[in-house]
């Protein structure tokens, strides 16, 4: 029915026809016309795949129009080419306003439309559970990922697809699906063979190839392009980034995010999701009460980054924006990075995170951050982040202490750990392979700490907040205790990793596994049962605890 439409492409001007509609040119040159229209149509609908509303006729159509109602102006002054003229003009000005004028003159609206889902507060009232907080860069998982396509009977059939990160059954991970790499891999291959996932929280466990068919795929062609399936069953809704997202037992689907425009396509309001099932074509229809308990993802990215400008930049409108600039506050732009990023909460519910700045492009600390729940898009703003350092802040602190091993930062996330806004910075070389993950202190840049195993990592983190920061009343008193012990070894394991040996002993009358690295006390090699010895370290009340500082009795080492 919508190819009717091409009959708009036909001249229009009845006096035209008429003086024209015995020459065989004329005929001919209509005939260009209309398949010219269909084929407009055709683009539109099958490759653009916009939905099929008056709305989209009227702002992708415009243009097309004028550009078939200057045609009609080549056929020189006759009856009606005033009012073509006057059409032309119209619809060029409206295909204009609509893509340049109109969007500024609604900023107010899309400021209210977003500060109707935002709730401002200080801080969040629970630090994150470290168990669940994301230390291995997207990158570096993508690194390790791309290793598992050798596995595959034809590798070079099948590329990285986007990779998310997700929580299934309660662990995070880096999910990405495998793509065909072009047309006539498609071709070639059969269905894409699965997907690969790898732990967002420990940069020791390897990547893992689920093996599983799936034959609707963004990169797949014609019918079984994985968009264009949907589109063919929901023409009117509007259609908005896939995400992939297996369920806890590792059965892959698709989500669809769908919705309606307000304010002639400037605002998306999202209104539910599509769950594709890649491997049959199914589609299930969710609206935003009904959302399934394993999709994380309903909020695509694209949109949390057009509320968070919205939210920040519009305050005051639009001229507010180009001259006073009062209130405004700007997310963090990157370079290379996406503006918006993951972080799973205490809940374990993903949250896109950015912090925002100054209306400064070399401003170096923050106004404070947001966090838009990925389900359900409620935006919290926390302002208690005022003053603290901001992403590229923290990225420059990490790279300087490893300035002479050349380390690149990956994406700098923010937590509230241990009652502090906290930087997590993973450090990789120029290969992607993760060197280090750093924690800095938002407040403070002198308190931080590093290393590649993440035990380690957050008891020194505590042993500084306790030692640097031990007159700051917002440390929490119970996060750890600093102590010190003079005692006998009375049980010792020794394990070699790479580049050095981790040392486990305990103490007489002491149920804590204290642990060191021979990297950072070389004579640790040598404990004994027996020994005596003296350790400095930080009581977490947790099994295992990393010492400090390590001192061996000289008549020990001597016997």
């Amino acid at each position: 029915m919508h190819y009717l439409f091409a009959l708009l492409a036909l001249t229009l001007n009845p006096f035209l026809w008429k003086i024209h509609l015995k020459k065989r040119r004329f005929l001919i040159f209509q005939v260009m016309r209309l398949l010219a229209g269909i084929l407009i149509i055709f683009c539109l609908d099958y490759f653009q795949l916009i939905d099929h509303s008056l709305q989209a006729l009227f702002k992708y159509g415009a243009i097309y129009f004028a550009f078939f109602l200057l045609l009609d102006l080549l056929f020189g002054k006759v009856k009606g080419y005033k009012i073509t003229g006057i059409l032309f003009l119209y619809f060029v000005l409206f295909s204009l306003y609509v893509q340049f004028v109109y969007p500024l003159t609604i900023t107010g609206d899309k400021y209210h439309f977003v500060q109707e889902k935002a709730t401002v507060i200080e801080k969040e009232a629970v630090s994150t559970n470290e168990k669940h907080i994301v230390v291995v860069p997207e990158s570096y998982a993508r690194y390790r990922s791309e290793k598992k396509l050798g596995e595959l009977p034809h590798p070079s059939y099948y590329d990285l697809g986007n990779s998310t990160l997700q929580k299934i059954d309660d662990h995070l991970y880096w999910v990405t699906p495998i793509e065909y790499t072009g047309f006539f891999k498609w071709i070639k291959g059969d269905d894409v063979p699965g997907f690969i996932k790898m732990s967002a929280e420990d940069e020791n466990e390897d990547a893992v190839l689920v093996k599983t068919s799936m034959k609707y795929v963004p990169s797949a062609y014609f019918q079984e392009d994985l968009k264009r399936l949907v589109r063919n069953k929901h023409k009117d809704t509007i259609l908005l980034e896939a995400s992939f997202e297996p369920d806890d037992n590792d059965k892959p689907y698709y989500v669809v995010p769908y919705g309606q425009y307000n304010k002639f396509r400037e605002i998306v309001d999202i209104k539910g999701i599509y769950i594709v099932d890649p491997a049959t074509g199914k589609i299930e229809d969710y609206t935003m009460n009904n959302i399934p308990a394993f999709i994380d993802h309903v909020i695509p990215t694209s949109v949390a980054e057009d509320w968070n400008e919205w939210y920040g930049k519009y305050i005051h409108g639009f001229w507010n924006t180009l001259f006073a600039k009062e209130d405004m506050k700007l997310p963090t732009a990157w370079d290379n990075m996406d503006e918006v990023n993951g972080v799973f909460n205490e809940e374990l519910q993903l949250h896109w995170f950015t912090d925002f700045t100054r209306p400064k492009s070399d401003s170096g600390s923050m106004v404070g951050y947001s966090m838009i729940n990925a389900r359900t898009g409620a935006l919290t703003f926390y302002t208690e982040a005022n003053g603290s350092l901001n992403g590229k802040s923290a990225i420059n602190v990490a790279e300087k202490t490893f300035r002479a091993q050349k380390y690149e930062a990956g994406t700098p996330l923010l937590y509230t750990i241990y009652g502090q806004f906290t930087w997590v910075v993973p450090l990789m070389d120029s290969n992607h392979v993760l060197r280090e993950i750093m924690l800095i202190n938002a407040k403070d840049e002198k308190v931080y700490s590093y290393s590649t195993e993440k035990t380690k990592l957050f008891n020194d983190y505590k042993y500084a907040l306790v030692t640097l920061l031990k007159n700051d009343k917002t440390v929490p008193n119970n996060i750890a205790d600093q102590k010190t012990i003079t005692e006998t070894v009375s049980y010792v394991y020794k394990s070699e990793v790479e580049n050095s040996t981790i040392v486990k002993f305990m103490v007489e009358d002491n149920k804590t596994i204290f642990q060191v690295s021979s990297n950072d006390f070389p004579y640790s090699i040598f404990l004994e049962k027996g020994m005596e010895i003296s350790v400095d370290y930080v009581d977490t009340d947790e099994v295992i605890v990393t010492v400090e500082k390590l001192e061996i009795s000289n008549q020990a080492l001597n016997e």
